[in-house]
């Protein structure tokens, strides 16, 4: 009898200014997706600080690592995974814009650091390294963060040389955002970050699920926002989450 397809669940958020308040928005996604029967939960990009001109204000004291260890502590009580975005540090005052993996017993169990750094993002992270696949339940799973699915060239030849042979658990590539259809030049922008997500699928017949924030503190007045894809691995969007509002959403993950 084959094994059930892998249940996991999106996270689109609302942003907040202050750590406090997006753990709290965190937690309260993985208590809906374990509600909803979802083995684990991805989150978006700077998902604990929220992705705002205040983040550097956020860094200080010990304060994030609480923060974690909170969430850590609220995966093991739900027993479901997460995979969350924040700030975390490296030698030499390195800060990194990591994805970070947590098990269903909530302990940590692998990081991504971000490498596809937007000029502004270079001006305070430090770009990360080469990449591979990380165990995580049911799922063999990666990172793409955000402006990445466009680094196709870089990032397969490293994915493909990383998967573990003989491993044949459903592959997730994870895609954390910050983007908007927000103008005619930013929505052409976005349907090359969709392609770039499709390709990513297809050559490494893996799903793509991305959790995107629902809006922007920094500027308010903009839309466009949410709206998550999911790709199935022959690079056809399956689901399309809410544009501008907050959401959850389970998806099945059914075989490649």
């Amino acid at each position: 009898m084959s094994a059930a397809a892998p249940r996991w669940a999106i996270s689109q958020p609302r942003m907040h200014w202050t750590l406090e308040a997006n753990l709290a928005e965190t937690v309260a996604a993985l208590e809906a997706a374990a509600a909803a029967g979802a083995e684990g939960c991805v989150c978006t990009e700077l998902a604990l600080t929220g992705f705002h001109r205040r983040l550097p204000e956020l860094l200080g004291g010990d304060a994030l690592a609480a923060a974690l260890a909170r969430l850590c502590a609220a995966c093991g009580r739900l027993g479901i995974a997460a995979v969350v975005g924040l700030p975390t540090r490296g030698e030499g005052g390195a800060v990194f814009n990591s994805h970070v993996y947590i098990d269903a017993a909530g302990r940590e169990c692998g990081r991504v650091h971000k490498r596809g750094l937007t000029p502004s993002e270079a001006t305070f992270f430090t770009p990360g390294r080469a990449r591979g696949w990380t165990a995580l339940g049911s799922v063999l799973a990666t990172s793409v963060l955000c402006r990445e699915t466009l680094d196709g060239a870089q990032l397969l030849p490293e994915l493909r040389a990383a998967l573990p042979t003989g491993d044949d658990r459903q592959r997730v590539i994870f895609w954390p955002s910050y983007i908007a259809d927000s103008d005619v030049e930013q929505a052409a922008l976005c349907e090359a970050y969709r392609a770039g997500a499709a390709e990513l699928a297809r050559e490494l017949q893996a799903w793509v699920l991305q959790s995107n924030w629902a809006e922007s503190l920094n500027e308010p007045s903009h839309r466009g926002f949410g709206a998550g894809v999911v790709v199935a691995p022959d690079g056809r969007i399956s689901q399309v989450l809410a544009r501008d509002a907050a959401d959850v959403a389970p998806v099945t993950l059914h075989g490649r």
